[in-house]
C-alpha cells in the first residue's frame, strides 16, 4: 500500500477542514453589524447550522461509499463546501448567508467519514494507529489556525472571514493529484455486512462523550465569569490550551496506546474525570488551566482511540461508513448536548456550570468503571481460552 508523504498530507488535509464549520465563531460580532435586525441567537444558530446539516450526509456519505467510488464523493462533497464556504463573502442578506450555510454543511457531511475512513483502506497496524493520532492533531491544527484567521480577517471587512474556507481547495487539489481510489467497491461487497454490535457500542459511547465535551464549551465561560475568575480572554486562553494540548495528544497517540495496551482506555478515562471534577471545584483561573490541560489530553486521546476501535469493529467492507457512523454520533451528541445538559441542571434543580461539571465527571466515572469490568472480563475470557 502507498504510504509516501504526499498521500498522508492529502489523507490529512481533509481533516483539517473539519472543523472549520465552527472556526468562523470570532467574526460573528462583526457579521451582526452587518446584519443589525439579526438576533443573537440567530447568529450563533447560522454557526451551528453547518453541524446540524452535516449530521444526515455523514451517514448518507457512508452508505454511498458502498456504490460509488469514494474519490467522486469527495469532489462532489469538496465542491458543495467551497460553494457553501466562500458563498456568504457575495450573499446580499443574511438569508443568503444561511442558504450557503446549509450548502456547507451538505459538504462537510459527505466527506466527513472519509476522514479515518481512508486511513484504514490505505494504512495497517503501527502506521494506522500514527495516522489516526495524526488525524486528531490535524483537526486541532485546523481549528487553532483558522479561529485566529477568521478573528483577524473580519476586523477589515466580515465578508473577508469566509476565506478560510478556501483551505478546501488545497485539500481538493491534494486529493485528486496525490491520493488513488481506494480498494475497488466490488470487491468491498463480498467482504460481508455493515454494521455489528461492537460498531454499535462505540459510536453510543462516543455519543454520551460528545455530550459530556461540549459541557467544556458552552458551560466555561459562565463559570469564569460568575465565580470571577477572569474575563472573555480567559476564557478564550483556556480553550486555546485545551485544544493545543490535544493537539500535542494526537502526535502520540500511537506510542501511547502500544505502551498502555489494555489499560490503554481506563487510564483516558482517569485523565477525563480528573479534568471534569478539577474544573466543578476550580477557584482559581489557574485551576481553570490545570483543568484544561486534562481535558484537552483527554480528548486527544479518547477520539483516536474510539476511531481506531470503530475501525477494527467493522467488517472490511464497511470501515467508511463506519466511520461515518462515528462522526454522526459525534455531531450528533454535541447538537443535543446543551438541551440534555440544561435538563440536568434542571432536574437537580442546579444549573451552575460548576454542578454540570460535576455530573460529566461522575457520568465519566461510570464510564470508567464499565471500561475496568469489560477490560477484566476480556483477559479471564483470553485466559480461560488459553487454559483449554
Amino acid at each position: 500500500m502507498k504510504s509516501n508523504k504526499t498521500l498522508k498530507l492529502a489523507i490529512l488535509s481533509i481533516s483539517f477542514l473539519l472543523m472549520l464549520r465552527l472556526t468562523i465563531s470570532p467574526a460573528l460580532a462583526e457579521i451582526g453589524k452587518a446584519f443589525p435586525e439579526v438576533n443573537q441567537g440567530t447568529l450563533m444558530n447560522m454557526v451551528i447550522l453547518a453541524s446540524v446539516m452535516a449530521i444526515p450526509f455523514g451517514f448518507i456519505s457512508g452508505i454511498l461509499a458502498n456504490f460509488m467510488k469514494k474519490k467522486t464523493i469527495l469532489y462532489i462533497g469538496f465542491i458543495f463546501y467551497i460553494i457553501g464556504g466562500l458563498g456568504p463573502m457575495f450573499a446580499p442578506t443574511f438569508n443568503m448567508v444561511l442558504f450557503f450555510r446549509a450548502l456547507l454543511g451538505v459538504g462537510t457531511g459527505l466527506f466527513l467519514p472519509f476522514a479515518a475512513g481512508l486511513i484504514a483502506d490505505f494504512f495497517q497496524g503501527e502506521e494506522r494507529e500514527k495516522m489516526i493520532g495524526y488525524q486528531s492533531t490535524a483537526v486541532a491544527l485546523g481549528n487553532i489556525i483558522t479561529s485566529i484567521l477568521a478573528g483577524v480577517l473580519a476586523t477589515i471587512n466580515w465578508r473577508l472571514s469566509f476565506l478560510i474556507y478556501a483551505f478546501a481547495v488545497i485539500t481538493l487539489i491534494l486529493v485528486a493529484s496525490k491520493m488513488p481510489e481506494p480498494l475497488k467497491i466490488e470487491k468491498q461487497k463480498e467482504q460481508g455486512g455493515m454494521v455489528n454490535r461492537k460498531m454499535m457500542f462505540v459510536c453510543g459511547a462516543i455519543f454520551i462523550y460528545a455530550i459530556i465535551y461540549y459541557a467544556f464549551f458552552g458551560y466555561l465561560a459562565f463559570v469564569v465569569d460568575s465565580k470571577g475568575l477572569g474575563n472573555a480572554a480567559s476564557t478564550g486562553l483556556a480553550t486555546m490550551v485545551m485544544t493545543a494540548v490535544s493537539m500535542i495528544a494526537g502526535i502520540f497517540y500511537a506510542q501511547f496506546v502500544r505502551r498502555l495496551g489494555k489499560a490503554a482506555l481506563p487510564f483516558i478515562l482517569v485523565v477525563n474525570v480528573v479534568g471534569y471534577y478539577l474544573l466543578s471545584i476550580a477557584g482559581s483561573f489557574s485551576m481553570i488551566v490545570i483543568s484544561a490541560v486534562f481535558i484537552g489530553l483527554g480528548f486527544g486521546l479518547l477520539m483516536p482511540y474510539g476511531t481506531s476501535k470503530v475501525t477494527k469493529a467493522a467488517p472490511p467492507a464497511a470501515a467508511v461508513f463506519a466511520n461515518g457512523l462515528y462522526m454522526t454520533a459525534v455531531n450528533l451528541g454535541t447538537a443535543v448536548s446543551p438541551t440534555i445538559l440544561i435538563a440536568v441542571g434542571k432536574g437537580f434543580n442546579n444549573p451552575d456550570g460548576q454542578f454540570i461539571f460535576f455530573c460529566c465527571s461522575v457520568a465519566l466515572a461510570l464510564g470508567l468503571i464499565i471500561s475496568i469490568l469489560l477490560t477484566l472480563g476480556t483477559k479471564k475470557l483470553k485466559t480461560e481460552k488459553a487454559g483449554s
